[in-house]
């Protein structure tokens, strides 16, 4: 026990006093602080924009400082009442209308030929303006309560209607989809970084030790297996850290900002979460982690040379990343008899069994064989590590192939 302590104590300070961990640590802090405070961010900048007369609410646009060439007389007073026109807004031609738009840099201007044609002008693009959208929504406005007049009908009492707004509560019986699926995504997505950012750093680690002879050393003073279980420990450890410190920010955010989120938003993120749902996630994620950290260990003792490391953990990576994939799947089709399937199969079940539990009605007897192979799976192919890496940490030929360190093990027993 002693000599565990000392190799994960050095391990974990190695690992923790390097410097593009600690730099990634800080960005991904500071990016998971600002996006969840944009709500807050956003409505500070809104507000100074407001303040500023830049962007304001499309219903205080106004016309005042713009100018207009109108064709359809018969519609002059409409307009003039429309737009809140003065006599010397109204020009006579095209030609005038330029000339006034040079001297007035910011102004628009707008030539109407009746209310279902017009030409909008400006020295900027006015395509996308309030000022154009307010234009074209009271002559869209204007128009229709012409017609509507005509045909007897009254336009207010139609846009009342129109407005009216559905109110639909959503009521569910069973188990809350959006937030599984929130839920089950930010797991996912920590769980795949976590295992290829930590996995490939304590295969890099074991094959660095061998391509430095140092293993010859740490092999003389200490077991295979102390070595391994160490490099392991401190490896996910540090991993947590690094996630939770993250999280932390994120929270902060949250919480600094809660009060700028939908209420939707906040129910889900908020949504009462059982103690069952948690206990699932954690024995899953944390024996999965585990498992897939011990075989990138003993994968880097099967090189003698840091840049064999890539092609070392490249078949371990692909089983890993089929995993995600039906992780995925499982987000959309959890009942899927392929997914179902896949829950059972350890080195895919630590996502999809989680997922399948969340997100459908999963029997207990289902969730405890599931569990039940995956640890007994990590167990078993964490003791297959140890050997793997006892086997090839003293090995400094040409890179071992797993199908020798299986004969080698046949023949032992």
């Amino acid at each position: 026990m002693k000599k565990f302590k000392t190799v994960f104590n050095f391990e974990f300070k190695t690992i923790s006093r390097n410097k593009s961990l600690i730099v990634s640590t800080i960005i991904l802090s500071v990016i998971s602080l600002i996006v969840t405070s944009l709500p807050l961010i956003i409505d500070i900048f809104s507000k100074e924009k407001v303040d500023d007369g830049v962007n304001e609410p499309v219903d205080s646009v106004n016309f005042e400082e713009d100018f207009f060439v109108i064709n359809d007389l018969e519609n002059l007073n409409v307009y003039r009442v429309l737009f809140d026109l003065k006599p010397a807004q109204i020009l006579k031609n095209e030609a005038e209308l330029n000339s006034f738009l040079g001297d007035n840099k910011n102004s628009y201007g707008f030539i109407i030929n009746n209310l279902r044609s017009a030409q909008i002008i400006s020295n900027t693009s006015s395509y996308g303006s309030e000022t154009a959208f307010k234009f074209e929504s009271l002559m869209n406005q204007t128009y229709l309560k012409q017609k509507y007049e005509i045909l007897g009908i009254d336009y207010d009492l139609v846009q009342e209607v129109e407005n009216t707004e559905l109110s639909v509560d959503y009521v569910s019986l069973g188990k809350d989809g959006l937030q599984g699926v929130v839920f089950s995504y930010v797991i996912l997505f920590t769980m795949y970084m976590l295992i290829l950012l930590y996995g490939t750093n304590v295969a890099t680690s074991v094959a660095r030790e061998k391509d430095s002879r140092t293993m010859e050393l740490l092999i003389t003073s200490t077991k295979p297996r102390t070595l391994i279980l160490g490099k392991v420990t401190a490896a996910g450890l540090m991993g947590v850290i690094q996630v939770l410190s993250v999280l932390a920010f994120a929270g902060l955010g949250i919480l600094i900002s809660k009060n700028y989120y939908p209420p939707e938003l906040l129910s889900v993120i908020f949504g009462q979460l059982g103690l069952d749902l948690i206990f699932v996630y954690t024995i899953f994620s944390v024996s999965g982690y585990l498992l897939y950290l011990f075989i990138y260990a003993s994968m880097g003792s099967l090189v003698s040379k840091v840049e064999d490391v890539s092609k070392a953990v490249a078949p371990i990576t692909y089983v890993f990343i089929i995993a995600y994939i039906a992780a995925t799947m499982a987000m959309q089709f959890p009942s899927n008899k392929i997914i179902v399937l896949s829950s059972y199969i350890p080195f895919v079940s630590l996502f999809t069994m989680p997922i399948r539990y969340m997100l459908s009605n999963v029997t207990l007897l289902e969730v405890t064989i599931s569990m039940g192979l995956m640890l007994i799976v990590t167990y078993a192919l964490a003791q297959i590590s140890i050997y793997i890496y006892r086997y090839g940490s003293l090995n400094y030929g040409n890179k071992l192939k797993i199908k020798d360190v299986f004969k080698s093990m046949k023949n032992k027993d």
